[in-house]
């Protein structure tokens, strides 16, 4: 049950003086984190507000007071681990103005009356938000099953070369303006090992493994696109296929499709883009224009509370952007287009800017940039190639080299060059950062959006190429290409790829489909999702309750064919491991004539 606390908030002048300690309340070491953090200009009417590194048993007079909306009176709901608590307001503030909070505890960021300050967005007026549907349909080439006919999946077609044996299977998020979209395994050969399609209208984005309360689960975006942004949500699945959790932006936001990023302590940091009111002068554009402004949450898995909060408007100057305004475009103006979040060990975010071509690492209490490397104001003499364009997927890996995936194609003014896989050094004594490898396939790959770089725990990078653009490769540790895949049919792409290791079990039993040809019972055995087959028993009879094992062939991929002489009537297939144990038994089937 999550714990409440029911708080009246008071209303007090600007002039009041800060709220002494209790002798009952515990002195902090430190000052409480608050979010929205102090400074935030285009924070959400909606907002809850938390707090962090405190109990909530320690939280004592809270008070909210809008400049327009008056005071607030709310409750407190603690976060899951014991380390914060947010006030959800009874009503919300109200649009475009100043907020202040005080509460007995000293606030980050808090004036010398000891207020957090914080400003509201103004909403955009006449902008459509409704995204189009993805356009489903039956595709020109896909695969099919006859033990799985609703499965229409693209394949995978290896170009050279052979994976590297440490790190499992290959995870993607085939998407396609006509056909199925959704989420896929396949082995080390490129043959499926399991396929979901997303649901109706809807794509999938960013599929992989991920661990949550300590245990392997799947993770991925599934939603609308709009102007290049998501309306969606984030969810997770167990390793028997069945969803656990459904993550979703807090404070009226949506999840953006660009970043769900499970955090060990069961928080789930996530992107979202949202078009507020705000004065663009300082790049051509009105005194009122409708800017995208891109937020960051961390939530709480558990309660759905928000335990971190960051807007990119008022943060990063928007002369920083190499995105120009343009008075005649319908979508707004996207100065930051951020793409990926990074937790590093100190506790702080790293951060791709796409439209700024930089990276970020910011303060995670104070939500300030400690620095950056790229664009125009890098903290980082830039050595020979190692400027990225419009890249995605931004990463530190523990040896403390830096992953990009370098687009090499921004906004239209930068120009359009090949893409490739970055691996750089950046050191914060020289203040220099140096190009170590450049990862690039036989022929120049064009990429104008998405894509990632993952390090494997061999020191091998695997590379997604994004976009409109369908292969994946993989490179050894001296970014030298050891593969090279294909989406087949070749229109079919994925946001991001990954390589990881991956058991499961389904939790439904397997699929059968059978037919009589020419004397004989011919039969199809699948599973989808199953990890551990190593072969497949056929069962049949004249009658449902008489079954016996009449043929056994080992598992050949997705969708293994069996055999039997004679007419049978009913038939249905065992999955065996590897030790002859039967993993699962699918439904009898009555079989027709062929």
């Amino acid at each position: 049950m999550r714990l409440r606390r029911s708080v009246v908030a008071i209303a007090v002048a600007a002039a009041t003086a800060p709220v002494a300690l209790t002798a009952s309340a515990r002195k902090p070491h430190a000052p409480v984190s608050g979010y929205p953090a102090a400074g935030t200009t285009t924070a959400s009417p909606r907002s809850q507000i938390s707090f962090r590194g405190v109990a909530i048993r320690d939280l004592r007079r809270i008070r909210v007071v809008g400049s327009h909306s008056g005071s607030h009176s709310g409750h407190l709901s603690a976060h899951s681990d014991g380390q914060g608590a947010s006030f959800l307001l009874d009503r919300p503030l109200a649009p475009a103005e100043t907020v202040t909070v005080r509460s007995n505890q000293p606030l980050v960021g808090a004036g010398s009356d000891g207020a957090l300050v914080f400003k509201t967005s103004a909403p955009v007026k006449g902008l459509s938000q409704t995204p189009a549907d993805d356009a489903g349909g039956v595709p020109d080439r896909s695969q099919h099953f006859h033990s799985e006919p609703g499965l229409l999946p693209p394949s995978i077609q290896v170009l050279s070369g052979r994976l590297g044996g440490s790190a499992g299977d290959v995870f993607t998020a085939p998407k396609i303006k006509k056909g199925q979209d959704g989420a896929m395994i396949t082995d080390e050969q490129g043959k499926l090992a399991w396929f979901h399609r997303a649901p109706r209208g809807m794509s999938i984005y960013d599929f992989r493994t991920q661990t949550y309360r300590g245990r392997p689960v799947l993770t991925w975006w599934e939603g609308k696109i709009l102007f290049g942004k998501g309306l969606g949500r984030g969810v997770i699945y167990d390793s028997s296929y069945r969803r656990i959790a459904t993550v979703r932006a807090a404070n009226g936001y949506r999840n953006d499709e660009h970043e769900f990023m499970l955090t060990p302590r069961g928080t789930a940091l996530i992107t979202i883009a949202v078009p507020v009111t705000y004065d663009l002068r300082s790049v051509g554009g009105p005194k009122h224009g409708a800017v995208y402004d891109t937020a960051i949450q961390e939530i709480d898995v558990k309660t759905g509370l928000v335990e971190f909060e960051w807007h990119g408007v008022g943060r990063i100057p928007f002369t920083d952007s190499y995105e120009r305004y343009h008075a005649h475009r319908k979508a707004p103006f996207d100065p930051f287009h951020v793409n990926s979040i990074d937790p590093q060990p100190n506790g702080d975010l790293l951060i791709s800017a796409r439209n700024t071509d930089a990276a970020y690492e910011l303060n995670r209490r104070t939500g300030v940039t400690r620095w950056q490397i790229g664009g125009k104001r890098s903290s980082f003499r830039m050595g020979s190639g190692s400027r990225f364009v419009g890249q995605h997927d931004v990463r530190r890996g523990r040896n403390g080299t830096i992953t990009v995936f370098d687009n090499g194609a921004g906004v239209s003014e930068q120009g359009f060059r090949p893409a490739r896989g970055l691996v750089l050094s950046a050191s914060r004594h020289t203040h220099r950062a140096r190009l170590v490898h450049s990862l690039t396939r036989p022929r120049p790959t064009l990429s104008a959006s998405q894509g990632n770089v993952q390090r494997l725990p061999d020191g091998h990078y695997f590379v997604g190429w994004g976009g409109t653009t369908p292969y994946l490769s993989e490179f050894d540790s001296a970014g030298k290409l050891v593969f090279d895949a294909t989406f087949a049919p070749a229109e079919n792409n994925t946001y991001r790829a990954y390589r990881s290791v991956w058991h499961a079990r389904p939790a439904r039993p397997p699929a059968v489909a059978a037919e009589h040809s020419g004397g004989r019972t011919r039969a199809w055995a699948s599973w989808n999702g199953a990890t551990d087959v190593a072969r497949w028993e056929l069962l049949g009879g004249a009658t449902p309750g008489l079954l016996v094992p009449v043929r056994v062939a080992t598992r050949t991929g997705f969708e293994t064919a069996l055999s039997a002489p004679g007419n049978l009537g009913y038939v249905a297939v065992r999955a065996l491991a590897g030790d002859g144990s039967v993993l699962g038994t699918s439904k009898t089937l009555a079989v027709g004539g062929g």
